[in-house]
């Protein structure tokens, strides 16, 4: 076998795994995630599975819900010595 065969053929797998994983990635984070409705979520998992990679690009950018910091409220002193 060549080494310019192998050489492709690894470049090629390596592409392949590089736009699988966040295709992969994205369904099992909408999987897991919770969403403002069950219609919301079926729509972005329709969307990743139906464009692979394109679809998992856009969900990471764009669709993936952001977690929000809440901050504790400061325990305000009552006044006991």
């Amino acid at each position: 076998m060549d080494t310019g065969v192998v050489l492709r053929i690894v470049l090629l797998v390596v592409a392949f795994i590089l736009l699988f994983l966040p295709t992969v990635w994205s369904i099992r984070d909408i999987a897991y995630r919770s969403f403002p409705s069950l219609k919301a979520k079926a729509i972005w998992f329709a969307i990743v599975t139906l464009l692979p990679p394109i679809g998992a690009f856009v969900y990471i950018a764009a669709g993936r819900p952001r977690e929000t910091i809440e901050e504790e409220p400061e325990e305000q002193d009552k006044g006991g010595g």
